[in-house]
């Protein structure tokens, strides 16, 4: 509904275009191989004449490309270095970036119980089922299944909760497994290296036999 409250629509995405992608926009700037949204948007800005942008405004950027690329470690192009050399330029200070990912000793431990009940699948992919209710839930899976990743053999990996009514998962990879293939098969979406989906209605005991069905299918017959 706001959308359509607009006439001008600009688009600037780099995920895979999907279904739901809008095509009416007056503007469409979409790169799948981009590390992310603020990337491209900082390379509209270096292409333009006179910008000045605040300290703020161009932590904000960086912060994202950071976020996206996971310190500047998946889907990094020479690119991507470019654009941040371009954002330092603004007075960044990566201290302050980095502390804006600072998670409270809750939050930790929260991720921590997250990991530790993980169930590995194939000796490679970690799935855990997170059923406390933890405030920022979906914030806490997805960090939590980025730790994942960390554990040595672990090649993808797969955190469910529930918030509401809707059981999220948030799936991250290596890129040797492709989380965007699995999660597009339960309604979801994604990079190769990064996706998610959201399912109404549903026991994230029935969401976890709809993913573990969906990692199969995806192996077929390996």
């Amino acid at each position: 509904d706001v959308l359509n409250s607009f006439e001008k629509v600009v688009v600037i995405d780099h995920h895979r275009r999907g279904p739901e992608f809008i095509d009416n926009a007056l503007l469409t700037y979409h790169e799948i191989y981009a590390s992310s949204a603020a990337e491209l948007v900082t390379e509209i800005l270096m292409y333009l004449d006179n910008v000045n942008l605040t300290a703020m405004e161009a932590e904000s950027l960086y912060a994202g490309i950071v976020i996206d690329t996971k310190n500047f470690i998946f889907k990094t192009g020479v690119r991507t270095f470019e654009v941040a050399a371009y954002l330092k330029r603004f007075g960044i200070d990566l201290t302050e970036v980095k502390q804006l990912f600072q998670s409270d000793f809750e939050t930790y431990v929260a991720k921590i119980d997250i990991v530790k009940n993980a169930e590995i699948l194939r000796g490679k992919i970690a799935v855990s089922v997170c059923e406390e209710d933890y405030d920022d839930m979906p914030i806490i899976a997805a960090q939590a299944a980025d730790e994942l990743l960390s554990i040595s053999g672990i090649l993808a990996s797969f955190v469910l909760c529930k918030v509401d009514k809707v059981v999220m998962i948030s799936g991250r990879s290596m890129g040797d497994i492709n989380v965007q293939a699995i999660m597009e098969k339960i309604g979801g979406g994604g990079h190769l290296t990064f996706a998610g989906a959201q399912i109404a209605g549903v026991t994230l005991e029935d969401a976890k036999k709809r993913l573990i069905t969906s990692i199969e299918e995806y192996f077929g017959n390996e």
